[in-house]
């Protein structure tokens, strides 16, 4: 048998492959001890603290011969989300996770000869190595239709002057709002620094009101006051005639000098008014006043044309049109156009019988007394609800007058043929407390004269 002779003694080829087997073996966990073993672990913490934001950073140094472990964990704090907000998504990109609130954790591993990272981490921390800061204010303030110009920052590392800044910014100058302006500079592979700005663009203009013919009108006593018209706008928003607010005090039948006051307000709430005096004239025998036609038809009182019911004029027992169809396609209209701005219009009630309008009153007498639920429900036979043209929206809760449902109903309800038909203050004329969801159906041509008016419907129609 083939034998391998070493020294006096010939060894058999399998015994020696064992052999050699053994001490490769041996070779291997020994080396891969020596590999394993930690060189040095070390732990840093410290923190960076600019104009707007505080970042604790808590760094893992865990280096073996050949393999180097890095553990990194950066907490952001901030009195402004925009800033925590884009500061972790910057961080992301870098290679962060995020494990929990404002809280990321980057790890990264290597093989070879590490120490020269850790010697890097020690230069770059130290004080004074990196200064990055920025030129002017951390919050930037621009009026809307300025030129904004960035005073951009300070930066050198290791008292040489930076050479690239990364600069990302979210500003629309030609939009109000706030705005974020972030600054990068890279130190080493391992290290960034970051530096935020805020910027909000701002409207403080006051809107303008154009009031159409003279600031002064003089009308005849009993005669029907009609608005020559007005105009709004806006530097920012534009043509906001349809915003206007209209306060309109005179009784044309008492002589006497009156105020309509026009206010309106900007998306920014910058609010501006304007006045018109109107003079009642003195009652002379010359003076034909012009008094409303009242017609009855069917039980039904029409003023001028137009179907009233109040607490004065109702409607027959045996009435019961249904819902008005052409009303309730134009509410459909216009809970279609809200909804597309967020807004939600549902119709809360709309047509009712004089059955349901009986008990409906009766349970509210009950509950609180004949005298404070007159105030707010009508007798059946002299609901509107009665005529199948008068629809609550949103909602009847007293609490509705402000949301920005009421608001936008009540500036917008004209343009789809209805009217607020029982406005605020006004309670001594429509006998019925304020009812911001409550609409009438006019028609677009009349609606808008009702509207521009500032009266309630009695006034307009001269039966107040």
């Amino acid at each position: 048998m083939l034998t391998i002779k070493v020294g006096r003694r010939r060894i058999k080829p399998l015994n020696w492959l064992i052999f050699l087997s053994f001490v490769a073996l041996i070779v291997y966990v020994f080396f891969s001890l020596i590999f394993l073993l930690p060189l040095f672990n070390k732990e840093y913490s410290y923190n960076i603290d600019k104009d707007n934001y505080h970042l604790s950073v808590k760094t893992k140094f865990k280096h073996a011969w050949f393999n180097c472990h890095t553990t990194e964990v950066y907490k952001i704090k901030s009195d402004d989300k925009l800033i925590v907000k884009t500061l972790g998504n910057q961080l992301i990109s870098d290679g962060f996770k995020e494990n929990n609130k404002n809280n990321y954790v980057r790890k990264s591993s290597e093989f070879g000869l590490c120490s020269d990272n850790y010697k890097r981490y020690k230069k770059t921390r130290k004080k004074g190595y990196i200064k990055f800061s920025l030129r002017g204010k951390s919050s930037q303030i621009i009026e809307y239709e300025k030129e904004y110009k960035d005073p951009y920052v300070n930066a050198k590392i290791n008292n040489t002057n930076v050479k690239r800044v990364d600069v990302v910014s979210t500003l629309n100058e030609k939009q109000i709002g706030k705005y974020i302006t972030s600054y990068t500079i890279n130190v080493n592979k391992m290290h960034k620094e970051y530096l935020f700005r805020i910027i909000k663009i701002v409207d403080t203009k006051k809107p303008e009101i154009k009031i159409v013919g003279n600031n002064v009108i003089e009308i005849d006593y009993g005669s029907k006051y009609v608005e020559p018209g007005f105009e709004a706008s806006d530097n920012y928003d534009g043509d906001i005639t349809n915003k206007i607010k209209i306060k309109n005090t005179i009784n044309n039948k008492k002589a006497g000098t009156y105020n309509i006051s026009y206010s309106v307000c900007d998306t920014s709430n910058n609010c501006t008014s304007a006045k018109r005096q109107v003079v009642v004239k003195e009652k002379t025998k010359e003076v034909i006043v012009h008094e409303p036609k009242i017609e009855v038809k069917n039980g039904l009182t029409y003023v001028d044309g137009v179907l009233l019911v109040n607490k004065k004029y109702g409607v027959p027992k045996t009435y019961d049109p249904g819902v008005n169809e052409e009303a309730l396609k134009k509410v459909k209209e216009m809970q279609k156009d809200a909804e597309v701005l967020g807004l939600s219009l549902p119709i809360v009630s709309s047509y009712r019988s004089y059955k349901t309008q009986e008990k409906l009153h009766a349970s509210y007498a009950k509950r609180d007394g004949e005298e404070k639920a007159s105030t707010y429900s009508a007798l059946a036979g002299h609901s509107e609800h009665q005529t199948g043209l008068a629809f609550d929206l949103g909602s009847t809760d007293s609490s509705f007058q402000y949301t920005k449902e009421a608001k936008w109903l009540a500036e917008n309800a004209h343009l789809y043929g209805f009217i607020i038909r029982y406005p605020k203050d006004k309670t001594d004329i429509t006998g019925y407390v304020y009812e911001a969801w409550h609409v009438r159906y006019l028609g677009k041509d009349l609606a808008y004269k009702v509207w521009q008016s500032g009266l309630t419907l009695e006034e307009y129609l001269g039966v107040n």
